[in-house]
């Protein structure tokens, strides 16, 4: 065999067994315990379409007289158990002693969040890190959604029974998530959208149902509204175009604003924006529309399903810029 040939030889030989020796490194590995799933329509946003598992955003409970005047929701912490494990790539099994880590993160620009502040919550898992079971072969941890939806980087590693070899990490990316929202259009008859700070466009969301009622409302609005002018009840005058301030984000959660109009948000991950966290509540813009069409916005809320719970956004505060809609 000539030289040449037997040195490409040597390093054919040495590629493979460096390629066989990766591929039988011990792979870290995360799996959703229980199937969580749930239908989809392709109409509405989903995380899957960019994470491998589905999860809830957990309720941290009223952070404010208003808070709780506006949803009265209790705190409800979103629990989901996991398995962690590192397994022999060839035979696909849990291999017994390893000793776990994770670790989370959450992805900045997701879930409808585009500004990038500090302290964003990721959740966490109990227990962060242990040995496997021995029995399993696998590390049993329940991870606690935040209360922020979006996506979350959980990073899972692990170090094998000598105490040197370590197991090929792995990144699972879990969407936080209230599922089935749907977007309305940023315009339609009657109506207008209008971007918040620190999300723009991204506040238009809603469970379908309530999405179509909110886009019935002004419909609605302008049947009585012209009613009461041909009726002589009030002077002829242009009926206005209503404007949605924010409805919810793509993927639920908490929604964050900038409550004194300074052009950044006043407490980032936090509400006070009263309940927008599920797609069942909008702010309706109130300061262009006259008082004496109110009476007629007023009912069409009202046969449109929508009640107004919130105090100082309601028709009892003259002052309010605008009014918190609720479904019901």
């Amino acid at each position: 065999m000539s030289t040449k040939r037997l040195s490409f030889s040597l390093a054919l030989l040495s590629l493979l067994s460096y390629a066989c020796k990766a591929q039988s490194n011990p792979q870290a590995g995360l799996q959703l315990n229980q199937n969580q799933s749930q239908p989809l329509d392709a109409s509405t946003q989903s995380c899957v379409q960019a994470a491998d598992f589905c999860v809830s955003p957990s309720v941290q409970g009223p952070e404010s007289a208003d808070f709780a005047a506006c949803s009265k929701l209790p705190q409800t912490l979103q629990k989901n158990q996991f398995s962690a494990f590192c397994f022999n790539p060839f035979t696909g099994l849990p291999i017994p002693g390893v000793t776990i880590q994770l670790t989370v993160k959450a992805e900045d620009q997701t879930g409808g969040h585009l500004h990038t502040d500090t302290g964003r919550p990721h959740g966490d898992f109990n227990p962060a890190s242990g040995l496997v079971d021995p029995t399993t072969n696998v590390l049993q941890t329940v991870y606690t959604s935040p209360d922020t939806a979006g996506i979350v980087d959980a990073t899972v590693s692990g170090t094998l029974s000598d105490g040197v070899t370590q197991c090929t990490p792995t990144i699972v990316r879990l969407g936080v998530e209230t599922h089935g929202l749907a977007a309305i259009p940023f315009s339609g008859s009657g109506y207008g959208t209008e971007p918040s700070t620190g999300h723009d466009s991204n506040n238009v969301f809603a469970n379908p149902s309530v999405g179509t009622n909110l886009q019935r409302l002004p419909v609605s609005f302008d049947i009585l509204a012209q009613a009461l002018i041909s009726a002589g009840f009030v002077s002829s005058q242009p009926i206005p175009t209503l404007t949605y301030l924010s409805l919810s984000l793509p993927f639920g959660g908490v929604f964050d604003v900038d409550t004194n109009g300074t052009g950044h948000i006043d407490s980032p991950w936090h509400p006070p924006h009263c309940g927008h966290r599920n797609g069942t509540q909008a702010d309706l813009r109130i300061k262009n529309v006259p008082a004496e069409l109110r009476p007629a916005l007023v009912q069409s809320i009202l046969d449109s399903h929508f009640i107004m719970p919130v105090k100082k956004e309601n028709p009892s505060f003259p002052t309010a810029s605008h009014w918190h809609l609720q479904a019901h």
